[in-house]
């Protein structure tokens, strides 16, 4: 599960951006192009009022993305290359370049591979571990 939070505007058209990021995760993962998976890895972009996303000096213009995987689909070469790939599918969406130089990403990865989906988005079942890994370059 991928979830971009944006400021409204962001992204004049988010459904392309959806598929594109869901499609970049299942080729870093390296699952199999079939129903099971293509059915089961989905991204949701959440437009936020501008005033819900600042820095320290009220700038407005950041991209929160959030992956959910199981434990061991994504070993630290492939958070690094999903990183890149989907924060390029993002600033190009945005059509706001910069955004490549100014990234830092979390994945977070279900211990017992165990993922519990409601109408409120995929998380780790409760007796599960989670483990928060984040990076920038």
């Amino acid at each position: 599960m991928i979830d971009v939070y944006a400021a409204i505007g962001t992204f004049p058209d988010a459904a392309p951006l959806a598929k594109d990021l869901a499609a970049a995760v299942m080729a870093v993962e390296g699952v199999p192009n079939i129903p099971m998976f293509r059915k089961n890895t989905a991204a949701v972009v959440h437009d936020l009022p501008a005033t819900a996303l600042a820095n320290v000096d009220g700038d407005s213009t950041y991209v929160r993305v959030h992956v959910l995987t199981n434990a061991g689909a994504l070993d630290r070469e492939k958070q690094i290359d999903a990183v890149r790939k989907l924060t390029e599918l993002i600033a190009a969406a945005a059509g706001y370049p910069s955004l490549t130089e100014r990234r830092a990403a979390g994945v977070h990865m279900c211990h017992d591979a165990r993922m519990r989906v409601n109408s409120s988005g995929a998380s780790c079942a409760s007796r599960s571990r989670g483990s928060t890994r984040g990076y920038g370059r």
